[in-house]
Order: C-alpha cells, then sequence, then structure tokens
C-alpha cells in the first residue's frame, strides 16, 4: 500500500469518527456553551430507533407503522431518537427528506432525528450513540456483522425486536 493510500484511509477513517462524534452530539441532545443559558431543548433519547428497518415490520415501507411503533415505545415511557438511510425519503415519499422534513412528518423535535448521508451506513450511527449513550435498539436487525466491534448487540434486552400486524405492535423476546 503506498503511502498515499494510507493516508487517504487515515482521512476517511478520521472523517467518519467527525461524522460519529457529532451524530452522539446531535442525538444525546448536547448543546454548545454558548447554548447553556437556554432552556432545555427537552428529554433526552432512551432509545435508538433503526427507522429504515422498523418502518418495514409491516411489508412495505410505511410511515404510519413507524408512527405506531414510535408511539408504542412512549407508551412504555421511552423517548425515541431515529435514525434513517439517507434513501428513507424516497422510500415513503418519492423524493429526498433529511432530518428536518422527516421530523415534521414524525411530529418529533429534529434533535431526535438523524438521516445519514448518502453512501454512509446507518447502522454505524445506530451502534455508536447506542454504545456511547448505553441505549437499547429497536430493530429486527440482527447487527452479526457488527458484533465483533459491538459485542452487546448479542446480549439479550440490548436489540429490542417487533411485528406490525393489523394496527397493533408487538414486541418479541429473544431467545437466548
Amino acid at each position: 500500500m503506498t503511502d498515499a493510500q494510507v493516508l487517504t484511509l487515515f482521512g476517511l477513517f478520521l472523517l467518519g469518527l467527525l461524522a460519529t462524534l457529532l451524530v452522539v452530539r446531535a442525538l444525546r441532545g448536547a448543546r454548545d456553551a454558548a447554548d447553556q443559558d437556554a432552556p432545555p431543548a427537552g428529554p433526552e433519547a432512551t432509545v435508538i430507533v433503526d427507522g429504515s428497518n422498523v418502518m418495514h415490520w409491516g411489508g412495505d415501507p410505511s410511515l404510519s407503522v413507524l408512527l405506531r411503533v414510535l408511539d408504542a415505545l412512549r407508551d412504555l415511557g421511552h423517548v425515541p431518537a431515529v435514525v434513517f438511510d439517507a434513501n428513507v425519503g424516497y422510500k415513503l415519499f418519492d423524493r429526498f427528506h433529511g432530518h428536518d422534513a422527516m421530523a415534521r412528518a414524525l411530529e418529533m423535535p429534529e434533535r431526535l432525528i438523524l438521516v445519514v448521508d448518502r453512501g454512509d451506513v446507518a447502522d454505524t450511527a445506530i451502534l455508536a450513540v447506542a454504545d456511547e449513550a448505553n441505549l437499547p435498539v429497536v430493530s429486527n436487525d440482527r447487527f452479526r456483522e457488527w458484533s465483533v466491534q459491538y459485542p452487546w448487540v448479542k446480549k439479550k434486552g440490548r436489540i429490542l425486536r417487533g411485528a406490525y400486524d393489523n394496527g397493533a405492535v408487538t414486541w418479541t423476546h429473544p431467545r437466548r
């Protein structure tokens, strides 16, 4: 490997690390030092939702399914933060939707929504934030390819799985 290739890979690594840190800060509701006198923006997230996975729980991508799951989480006392792949808007609305548009569609604060950039993998942000904040993840993804970096994905209770059928959300319990 040439020096130029090593520098390129290192630069990409640093960009990925920076993006992950920014996601963690955004989803944890952190404020800049200049905003310390401002009132709190609301409760911090207690669960990270894999929005691109959950919107398929009823079959085809569906905003109503996602809204039902978010309501079910709130009924359990959770404050959900939702992370999406970049193509979420195209799947739900046939056009791009960034975090601001998705926040409006979900009637949630923007600080609790993240739409990753095109080419980025939402799983990276989901797992990094969940790891940093020690939060459970709502998804039917088993995240097997991430189990070396995040061994907790194999632990009972860290990944909350569920289903949506006939207007009802049901939670499945992992068999471990």
